[in-house]
This record gives structure tokens, C-alpha cells and sequence, in this order.
């Protein structure tokens, strides 16, 4: 059994990646680590996994509207589930009936909290897109209607996705990003955490409120008339729809299940020691360990995979048969290339999920660790100093989440859905094999 120690200091030598400046980066102060990650000694934790395409819509809505004082969010972005988000055109938003009208059931949920009186923090990336002109846009609407929103500064990306309500009597870490697609058609994976210890509780609000203070307030771009304004603030509730998930022949369906006095060791954020304590959960693992991931891109992670595999550890890989970037998905090719060779098994999710977005991986059968970012080298940083792009030694720093729980109950759960998509897809084969037998 895995007894996690944590570090009283992360110490590495940061490795630079020097390359050019994502359009989304608005980082401009040196990020320095200042949270440690937070243990948990006692069984006070209720947690309750969910999983996408089967009910994270539900879990998200059902929290909001279950706050009574608060809600805290990081989200990479915030997409319109009814068109009034076009990030590929050179500005967004609709008409304000039409926004009104959104049909992503956690805009609605978040815009009748604000009008009951809850307080709603956001925090997500500022992608350079202005709002159209004579349009809105989802974040303007929640702007006008009381929402406090912060585009993200702290490091290069804001990677996690977290929702707090009423200062941690819930709380929900996940890979579930605000968009249809990872609701509807992907597999994604999160926990609900209630009850958690105090330190828990505290670690979270002190990593957000941090990036909150640190992060650019946002302002619509455009002025709207009076009567445009009564429009958009009209506090007549606007119930969610929560579309039902989809019939897919064959697929397994995730349950959702509550589990009461579970043990959540450890809580980590990245670029916080992230890295550090990845490499010592792998190098620590003596007998199993299992991993469903949407891509394994960080070189580092890869070889302490095969590392593991030399000394005898069983491994069950089951990664993303898609990858949205194209560079992502070659320079995952290569470790998989690499994997294959020193003869590890690989297998490759359904083709009925858009993506395998989920990220959670079980280490001798009795713990999960559950993430929000990838395997990738943005996702677990070097070193505890952060600075901006024009530095020599900049890094691409996202910033991220990993609970880990240490469970029977929690390992059967998470283990059920790797084996259930693992036994209904194929082995992974080099893309150049995948080419060539397409091609023939």
C-alpha cells in the first residue's frame, strides 16, 4: 500500500521550454508555489463519482442550485451550447433573446443563483474574442446579472475544472469542460466532494482566491440601452433544461453512486509540487497500476511508465482512440511508439465518445487519483518558480487539480468503467500501420 508522503519542499530544476507566447497567455508576474498539498488523516469525506455522457450535466446543475450562500468555478472557457460562441470567427455572442434563451442548462442554473442572492466567482481564460457588435455573449450576460468574473493570470493556462458551493460544503473536481461536447459525447470523470477536512477545504479556497485576486476583471466591451438592460436583468427564473444523455447500442452506463466516510489522503494543485509527487506515486507503485487518460504527451511520465513495467509492475493503459490537437496527437503517438516497443499493452477507447477526456488512474488496487489535466509537461511542472514569457526560463504552466482517495469502494467504481470501455475497443497500433491499412 501506497503511505503518501508529503514534501516539505519541492525542489527541482526547472527545465525551459522556450517557445511562443499562447495567445491565451496573460500571465505577466512571476508565479511562485506557496500552497503545500493537503493530507487528511480521518475518514470525513462523502464522495460520489460521475462520469460523462451519463450524468455530469445533472451533478453540475443539481449543485448550483443547491447553493445557499456561494459558488466559486474555474473553467478553461464557457461555450454556448446555442451557437453564441464561435471561437474560430473573430467575434462572439447573439442576440439577447437568444442568450437568454441558452440552452446549456448550467448558464441558466448560474444566472437564477445570482438572482437569489448567491454570490458567483468565475474564472477563466481570456482568449482575445470580443463580443460582436449589437450581440451578447454568455459572459456578458453573467456579468450584467452579478456575476464576478476574472480571466485567469497566475501561469501561462487555467486548466481546472472545479466548483465550490457555500465555502466547501460541496465541492466538485473534474475534466469536465463547459462545453457540449464534453457533457454530451465524451467520457469525462469527476468526483463530488462533501464534507472534506478543514485543510481540504482551506487548501481549495486559498488556491482560488489567490487566482481570483490575481486574475484581470472582466468588463462586457459593449454598452447596452435601458431597455436592453431590463432584458438582460430580468429575474424571472429561467428553468434548466437538462437534455436526457445519449442511447448509445453497446455502451456501458456509469452509475452514479454516493459514498459515505471515505478517505482522501491527499490534495495537490500543479504547478504546486505537482511534478514531484507525481514521480513518486510511479516510482512507489509495487504491483498494479491502471490508467485511463485522454494522451500521454510528457516524455518524462512515459519512460517512468516503462521504468514500471521493467520491475515487474502489471500496467493497463487505456488512452483516447482522438486527440483534438494534431501536435498533441503525434507527440502522444510517440510515446505510445516508445510503450509498444518495450512491449506494453495499449488499448484505445470506443469510437462512439468524441473523446476520452477522463484522467484517473489506480494504484495497486487501493488508490485513485483522480486529475484535471493530462500527462503532459504543462500539466506537471519543473521547479517552484514561474515567470512570464519574456523570461528565459519560462515554462507552459497550466493550473490543475489531483484528488486522491484510498477507497475499496471508490477502486471498484473507477476499475468498473476502465474494464467496461477497455473490453469494447481495440489495441493500439502505430499511425503509420492505422495509415497504411486505411489506404489498402
Amino acid at each position: 500500500m501506497i503511505r503518501f508522503t508529503v514534501l516539505l519542499l519541492c525542489v527541482a530544476v526547472a527545465v525551459a521550454r522556450k517557445k511562443s507566447d499562447p495567445s491565451y497567455d496573460h500571465q505577466t508576474k512571476t508565479y511562485y508555489s506557496f500552497v503545500e498539498p493537503a493530507s487528511c488523516t480521518t475518514k470525513a469525506g462523502h464522495v460520489t463519482p460521475y462520469f460523462s455522457p451519463d450524468s455530469s450535466i445533472e451533478m453540475y446543475v443539481s449543485m448550483i442550485e443547491s447553493a445557499q450562500s456561494s459558488i466559486d468555478l474555474f473553467t478553461p472557457g464557457f461555450s454556448s451550447w446555442s451557437k453564441c460562441t464561435h471561437y474560430d470567427t473573430p467575434c462572439v455572442g447573439c442576440t439577447i433573446a437568444a442568450q437568454r434563451n441558452e440552452s446549456f442548462p448550467v448558464f441558466s442554473a448560474l444566472i437564477n443563483a445570482a438572482h437569489r442572492g448567491v454570490a458567483v466567482r468565475l474564472i477563466t481564460n481570456n482568449y482575445n474574442t470580443p463580443t460582436c457588435a449589437g450581440m451578447i455573449s454568455p459572459l456578458d450576460f453573467l456579468y450584467l446579472n452579478g456575476v464576478d468574473i476574472r480571466f485567469y493570470a497566475s501561469t501561462t493556462f487555467m486548466h481546472a475544472k472545479y466548483m465550490m458551493v457555500d465555502k466547501g460544503k460541496k465541492t466538485s473536481v473534474s475534466s469536465v469542460n463547459f462545453s457540449y461536447t464534453s457533457f454530451m459525447r465524451n467520457r469525462e470523470a469527476g468526483v463530488l466532494l462533501e464534507n472534506t477536512c478543514a485543510a481540504q477545504t482551506y487548501f481549495f479556497q486559498k488556491v482560488y482566491d489567490y487566482d481570483f485576486n490575481a486574475g484581470v476583471a472582466y468588463k462586457p466591451t459593449l454598452a447596452y440601452s435601458a431597455s436592453e438592460m431590463k432584458e438582460i436583468t430580468d429575474k424571472t427564473e429561467i428553468p434548466p433544461q437538462i437534455p436526457s444523455p445519449r442511447t448509445i447500442p453497446g455502451a456501458y452506463v456509469t452509475r452514479q453512486v454516493h459514498h459515505p466516510s471515505v478517505l482522501v489522503p491527499t490534495i495537490m494543485t500543479n504547478p504546486d509540487c505537482d511534478r514531484e509527487q507525481m514521480l513518486s506515486i510511479l516510482a512507489n507503485t509495487t504491483t498494479s497500476f491502471q490508467l485511463m487518460i485522454y494522451q500521454i504527451t510528457d516524455q518524462g511520465l512515459c519512460n517512468a511508465l516503462v521504468a514500471m513495467h521493467k520491475r515487474g509492475v502489471k500496467l493497463t493503459l487505456l488512452v483516447s482512440r482522438r486527440v483534438f490537437s494534431s501536435t498533441d496527437f503525434y507527440k502522444a503517438e510517440d510515446c505510445y511508439t516508445q510503450l509498444n516497443a518495450s512491449d506494453i499493452t495499449i488499448r484505445r477507447t470506443p469510437t462512439y465518445y468524441t473523446y476520452s477526456h477522463q484522467k484517473f488512474w489506480i494504484v495497486d488496487d487501493e488508490d485513485v487519483y483522480l486529475d484535471t489535466g493530462n500527462w503532459s509537461p504543462s500539466d506537471f511542472s519543473t521547479g517552484t518558480t514561474f515567470p512570464p514569457h519574456k523570461a528565459a526560463d519560462w515554462q507552459d504552466v497550466n493550473r490543475d487539480f489531483i484528488v486522491h482517495m484510498r477507497d475499496s469502494r471508490i477502486v471498484d467504481q473507477f476499475a468498473e468503467v476502465l474494464a467496461q470501455d477497455w473490453q469494447r475497443e481495440d489495441y493500439w497500433v502505430p499511425y503509420h500501420k492505422k495509415n497504411a491499412t486505411a489506404t489498402a
